[in-house]
């Protein structure tokens, strides 16, 4: 005997309800996981369809957790941020300053962007807006820079802040200011760069920078008794360039 729904055998209804569950339930559950038919037989076949047991986007979920965020290299924006802070510094503690830095020896002329005056020396600031993770290379090599998933080779700061000093002394020496010392800094001005380079390198960040000034002029020794004439001196000296020639 037939068991019969409305006139119709179960051989006739099974079909019907299969269909409906293909064409519309089917399709509605799909969209509902953000599955494709291949993650859906793969849930199907491995009979993990209780939440929080399957999801077919693990992988590309977890490949958007690690992709590095998009960075750039820095500008002038980040440079005249330090040099403002540069100037409010030499202010509160009567230090000289001299902006833009591009003192002149013979043909050649340093192409720093400011030269700040201490109680006990001159410091250079030498400004490069890479971003990314920076790493040292050997001895003079150049350095790494890692940003976007990429590496880029860029020449060592180390390098280029040394020749930047001796441009400072050669031009300092011709000018008279043989007893006044020296050096060159170089300072990352990006916001999204880490230095992974530990110590000794003479290199800086913007913050790292200031704090290190902070501290160098609560306990310095005054070999400048003043700094304001030694900046006139350097300021004599220094070159007028045109803007994008640096």
């Amino acid at each position: 005997m037939q068991i019969r729904y409305a006139g119709f055998t179960m051989e006739q209804v099974l079909p019907l309800i299969l269909a409906i569950l293909l064409i519309f339930i089917l399709p509605m559950i799909m969209r509902r996981n953000g599955w494709d038919f291949d993650d859906f037989m793969r849930a199907l076949v491995g009979g993990l369809w209780k939440k929080g047991k399957y999801d077919p986007k693990a992988k590309e979920k977890a490949a958007a957790k690690k992709r590095e965020p998009h960075l750039s290299n820095g500008g002038k924006g980040e440079m005249m941020e330090l040099l403002s802070s540069l100037i409010t510094f030499a202010r509160r503690h009567d230090f000289g300053i001299v902006y833009p830095g591009t003192l002149a020896h013979g043909s050649e002329v340093a192409t720093l962007l400011a030269l700040l005056v201490t109680k006990s020396e001159v410091v250079g600031i030498n400004c490069f807006g890479y971003g990314g993770t920076i790493t040292a290379g050997k001895g003079d090599a150049d350095w790494k820079q890692h940003m976007n998933e990429q590496d880029i080779m860029i020449k060592s700061p180390v390098v280029l802040c040394r020749k930047q000093q001796r441009l400072c002394r050669q031009a300092m020496d011709a000018a008279g200011m043989k007893d006044v010392s020296v050096r060159v800094a170089g300072v990352f001005t990006n916001h999204h760069v880490t230095l992974a380079i530990g110590n000794g390198y003479g290199l800086y960040t913007t913050e790292s920078l200031i704090e290190e000034l902070k501290v160098q002029a609560s306990a310095e020794e005054e070999r400048i008794p003043d700094p304001q004439k030694v900046a006139e001196q350097l300021a004599a000296v220094t070159k007028k360039i045109q803007p994008g020639k640096r």
